[in-house]
This record gives C-alpha cells, sequence and structure tokens, in this order.
C-alpha cells in the first residue's frame, strides 16, 4: 500500500514539475513595416513565426505590451513568415504602422515565437448627432 502511494506522489510531482517548465503568453505590438524580402534575399538576425518561412518581414517596433526584452521601443525586429499576402489580408505598405499579436511559448527554458497575426483595425461605432438645425446627422 505505502508502495502503491509513493509511486503515485512521485509520478503526480513529475506530472506537475513538466508542467510548471510550459508556459505561453500573447505579445501585442504595434510595429511599422520597413521591408518585406523573400527570405533567400534576406541577411541578418532573423525570428521564425510561421510553418515553411518564405519572406523575411523586417519592422521597426513603437509599442510593445506586455513589455519584455525580446522586443523593445525603438529596435528593429525581423520576422520569418510564410506569406505577406496571408499574413495582412493584401499587401504590407512600407512605413505603414500596424498592430500585430504573437505567442511566446517558453519550453525548457527556451523561448519560441509563433502565430503572428495582423490585428484588423476596429472603425468608430456609427452614432446620429443632431445638427444646429436638428436634423440628425450620421458620424
Amino acid at each position: 500500500m505505502i508502495r502503491s502511494l509513493t509511486i503515485l506522489a512521485v509520478s503526480l510531482f513529475a506530472g506537475s514539475a513538466g508542467q510548471a517548465q510550459r508556459t505561453a503568453n500573447e505579445i501585442h505590438l504595434r510595429a511599422t513595416v520597413q521591408d518585406v524580402v523573400l527570405l533567400s534575399h534576406f541577411s541578418g538576425k532573423i525570428r521564425p513565426v510561421d510553418f515553411d518561412p518564405r519572406f523575411a518581414l523586417t519592422v521597426r517596433v513603437e509599442s510593445v505590451i506586455p513589455e519584455t526584452t525580446s522586443f523593445r521601443p525603438g529596435t528593429v525586429v525581423a520576422f520569418a513568415i510564410h506569406s505577406p499576402s496571408l499574413l495582412f489580408d493584401g499587401e504590407a505598405t512600407k512605413g505603414e504602422t500596424y498592430d500585430f499579436s504573437l505567442m511566446r511559448a517558453v519550453e525548457h527554458g527556451k523561448t519560441r515565437f509563433f502565430r503572428l497575426r495582423v490585428e484588423k483595425a476596429q472603425k468608430a461605432p456609427v452614432k446620429a448627432v443632431p445638427d444646429s438645425l436638428g436634423n440628425r446627422r450620421i458620424r
């Protein structure tokens, strides 16, 4: 009986220790596109964030939530992505600032980034307001 309880306790402890070594969280970046080139034409440090990467997306980080040492405002970061047209739902505009979301997983002391997405811009809700004559106008 004691032996069974000991084996059970050890296996539960080992299972919980494995869970404590893996964490994942979401990072939100506001960044300005500097360049999008074929990955074969890129040289420098790059962070893979997609399956089958074929392009290098270079951005300048404007802000990041939550704060992280991997991405600081003002730094230039290159991501290895599969397709700019899929990521941006069309073409990326150089010089344009976008809101991105990105997942970060830490497992056994190694950090991995994945699921880079462009967050869709939300438009202000349409509302009717009275003008100087009392007529309702849509804004």
